[in-house]
């Protein structure tokens, strides 16, 4: 089986948080804040970095302007779409999911919904 779990703030005070990890028994993988600039400036006093960029339009800009570019190209192509119903489906179930979870204050199944 697996757990997943979801922390969301829209509203942080350091801008739009987005952080994702991943632990395993053979690795991990980190999906870091992306921020103005990558410097980071470490003293004695203590360590600074840039804040995340504080919209998720400027954070994901380039994401969906390549999405976009991709449905295009299938459909102008008679391709297959990268994403299909059955994607969108399974991100409304799993939003749904998470709104139940809030709503109820218990873990929600996905095979709840389904």
């Amino acid at each position: 089986g697996a757990l997943g779990v979801i922390d969301n703030s829209r509203q942080a005070v350091y801008g739009y948080d987005q952080r994702a990890e991943v632990f395993g028994s053979a690795g991990a993988v980190e999906a870091l804040n992306k921020t103005p600039h990558n410097t980071r400036h470490s003293t004695a006093a203590g360590v600074q970095e840039a804040k995340p960029l504080y919209f998720f339009l400027e954070r994901y800009m380039d994401a969906y302007v390549i999405e976009l570019q991709s449905f295009v190209d299938a459909v102008a192509q008679d391709q297959p779409t990268p994403v299909t119903g059955a994607d969108g489906r399974a991100a409304t179930v799993l939003g749904l999911a998470a709104w139940r979870s809030y709503r109820e204050q218990r873990p929600v199944k996905v095979a709840e919904l389904c």
